[in-house]
């Protein structure tokens, strides 16, 4: 009989249940569980403005407050070094006087308007480079600079892989970004407001990089065929105790230029001065004027600044707390006024149909 019901088409008595696609029949598969659904009368739209102006304005008070209290003091100094010149004459000089510091160095004067209590940071700040360009950013080799044994594809460097392109001379570190390693450096002495004498102001390059660059990112291994020699073909520095350090693990100025930046103008932490500057003070900056900016018409500009526990000098965080704040509280009296002047019934909330009992109309 129970064959005869399955040849039919029929289902044996101890066949188990029919599989199916269908969720479970509980709460959760079925998506009705309890919700908030707030119905945003006025009241509570002119007091969610309220609150956010509140909120934000005191916030935005102590962030403006605290981000224009560093004080920091630049210069540009691309054309101030080498002056009456074009920009492809410029990058002619600095092509042809490579090997001579003497040649490209240049002095530059910085006047201390307000008291800087140390730490000072020295920036460099570059405008007109593209470091989010799409081919350098992937122009570079991460497990060979953590001189990863595995996996260490170095494809992606071109066209820096390989010295002149000799397969058998694999630049380590590899890649654009590597190869143009920012190479201007700075001697700074500093002259006391009332003194005639000038002191030499150490700059120390200790502390500048990202902890998680020292550690982990960056190895401690000789470099090979990197930016060898002072020629065309050279893009920046190379890695040596006159760049900050002979090893990547060692030279932090390295570790903050493989870190890059997505906008066209940033700074770059090159040093900290471990001394207070006094107001009327006079920093003194011999600047070693090598890299190449004028072939893309760039500017550079050296940086003294000061910092918070906001960072440094930066109001735009107070400004856009502000901003915000004190429109919320704009927009809180116009809807009130607008309320009062035009008024507009209201329904009544508990017709809503997520509000009507089970099984009704």
């Amino acid at each position: 009989m129970s064959d005869a019901a399955t040849i039919n088409g029929g289902t044996p008595p101890d066949a188990g249940p029919k599989k199916t696609k269908e969720p479970r029949n509980t709460r959760i598969t079925q998506q009705t569980l309890p919700a908030c659904k707030p119905v945003l009368e006025p009241i509570w739209v002119v007091f969610i403005f309220l609150a956010m102006g509140v909120v934000l304005v005191p916030i935005g008070g102590v962030c403006l407050y605290y981000g224009m209290k560093p004080y920091e003091v630049g210069t540009r100094y691309d054309q101030t070094c080498l002056p009456n010149m074009t920009n492809s004459q410029r990058e002619s000089y600095i092509l042809q006087n490579a090997a001579s510091d003497n040649s490209l160095s240049c002095t530059v004067a910085l006047r201390i308007e307000e008291d800087m209590a140390a730490p000072v940071y020295v920036y460099y700040e570059l405008r007109g480079y593209y470091q989010n360009h799409r081919r350098y950013v992937k122009s570079r080799s991460d497990m060979q600079l953590a001189n990863e044994p595995k996996n260490q594809a170095t494809s992606l460097c071109d066209p820096q892989e390989f010295l002149n392109g000799n397969s058998s001379e694999l630049i380590n570190p590899c890649g654009l970004v590597a190869w143009s390693f920012f190479n201007d450096t700075y001697a700074m002495t500093v002259q006391n407001n009332g003194s005639g004498a000038s002191v030499l102001l150490p700059i120390s390059d200790e502390g500048i990089a990202f902890e998680s660059d020292i550690k982990y990112r960056f190895a401690n291994y000789t470099p090979e065929y990197f930016n060898p020699t002072l020629n065309s073909n050279r893009g920046g520095f190379n890695l040596s105790s006159t760049s900050g350090g002979a090893t990547p693990k060692e030279n932090q100025r390295f570790m903050n230029w493989m870190r890059l930046s997505a906008l066209p103008t940033f700074r770059k932490l090159w040093g900290i001065i471990n001394q207070d500057l006094k107001s009327g003070d006079t920093v003194t900056i011999t600047v070693y004027n090598r890299y190449n900016t004028y072939k893309f018409d760039g500017q550079k500009s050296i940086v003294l600044g000061t910092t918070t526990w906001l960072g440094g000098y930066n109001p735009f965080l107070g400004i856009a707390f502000l901003v915000t704040g004190g429109l919320s509280f704009v927009m809180a009296v116009v809807y009130m006024a607008l309320r009062i002047a035009k008024p507009r019934k209201f329904g009544d909330p508990s017709a809503l149909s997520f509000n009507k009992p089970a099984g009704s109309g």
